[in-house]
């Protein structure tokens, strides 16, 4: 089914699967509500990895007495979760086509090949 018009949203509705989602004039503002949502889920778990990863584990650790690979796996779970929640934030801005969706679009993508080099970096530190 096409959705959008617009060749470029069309590919990127075909690469993330969208299926747009009935336009119920009663409920515009709260699907894009859930859309905002959901981005900002997916920010805020990058956040606290970032909290993880360069403020408390590198501090913590060790004053627990434990170092080396113990804080890969923490925060390689916070970076699935984080890229699978900003994919699926995507995925809502198309379904409801959400008007900022290309703006919502170039930072997720910004963010997600941050959070792609991490879980690179975390699973290198996993297998060294």
């Amino acid at each position: 089914m096409q959705l959008s018009a617009n060749p470029f949203d069309r590919a990127v509705e075909r690469i993330l699967r969208v299926e747009r989602t009935r336009n119920d004039s009663a409920k515009p503002n709260l699907a894009a509500r859930g859309a905002e949502n959901s981005f900002m889920l997916s920010m805020f778990f990058t956040g606290v990895r970032c909290l993880l990863e360069y403020v408390a584990l590198p501090f913590l650790l060790p004053l627990l007495g434990l170092t080396g690979k113990f804080g890969a796996p923490i925060v390689l779970v916070f970076n699935i979760v984080a890229l699978a929640a900003l994919v699926s934030s995507v995925r809502k801005f198309y379904a409801v086509d959400y008007k900022n969706k290309r703006a919502y679009l170039f930072v997720a993508l910004v963010a997600a090949v941050i959070m792609l080099a991490f879980i690179a970096q975390s699973i290198m530190t996993l297998l060294a």
